[in-house]
């Protein structure tokens, strides 16, 4: 199935290291080019650079808090000079905390909050108006599967990216009509090396009926379709990769 992504060039945020190194690298082998976010990660970005540089494309790296809307307009210079104007977002970037509400301080939610609902909208007044111009386009957001079904210890971030969700359905309504694409990708727990002892590990996998946790690529395959043309009539969506954790309609 051809993707027609070669010569494009999609923003992928948090693309440093674990689920965004990959989702880079899998554009990257369809031939697109990267502009590869950061924001603590310059190591580990600079040697996903590379490595996507060895698939013949052109990459950018750009660093930037995207709860500073100034570092968003910054990172867009910056990509613009080294690649040209972005085609399609895909925001891999959060910030949680894993606790119950009440063992927060007053104020400490703020980042949370920040990072997963004012980050999507930073990104969507910064990249998409380009799309406009292009008439398509596709804005990808990654959330995790708390969002729409709770947890106990990530009440923060789970309703800030719930918000998220209802921002970009609402958005895709706006701007479907320049044929752009907004969808969000609902991720169960994705193996990403931590290092459960046995016990834990078996109390998760419990939980799925797949019986297994996550992988990368489990993400890559459903991030490269809706980036692809084959999806361009989905959107205002969540799609869940879960592994069957969550089966809401």
């Amino acid at each position: 199935m051809k993707l027609n992504l070669e010569g494009t060039n999609i923003l992928i945020t948090g693309a440093a290291k674990r689920v965004g190194r990959g989702l880079a690298l899998a554009a990257a082998s369809e031939g697109a080019n990267i502009a590869l976010h950061y924001n603590n990660s310059e190591q580990a970005a600079i040697e996903t650079a590379k490595q996507i540089q060895g698939y013949g494309v052109k990459v950018a790296l750009v660093k930037g808090d995207l709860v500073s809307i100034e570092d968003v307009q910054m990172m867009k210079k910056t990509i613009e000079t080294e690649l040209g104007s972005i085609d399609h977002v895909v925001n891999n970037a959060g910030w949680a905390q894993y606790k119950p509400f009440f063992n927060y301080q007053p104020g400490e939610w703020k980042r949370e909050v920040e990072v997963c609902l004012y980050g999507v909208i930073h990104l969507a007044h910064t990249f998409v108006p380009d799309m406009f111009e292009k008439n398509r386009g596709k804005f990808i957001n990654i959330v995790g599967d708390s969002a729409r079904t709770g947890d106990r210890n990530l009440i923060i971030s789970g309703a800030a990216r719930s918000g998220s969700i209802s921002f970009l359905k609402s958005l895709s309504q706006d701007v479907g009509r320049k044929n752009i694409q907004c969808n969000t990708v609902s991720l169960g727990l994705i193996d990403q090396g931590q290092n459960y002892d046995a016990i834990t590990m078996g109390r998760l996998v419990k939980q799925y009926p797949l019986k297994r946790l996550g992988k990368v690529d489990d993400v890559t395959g459903i991030i490269l379709f809706l980036l692809s043309s084959w999806s361009d009539w989905i959107t205002g969506q969540v799609i869940s990769v879960n592994g069957g954790h969550s089966m809401l309609g």
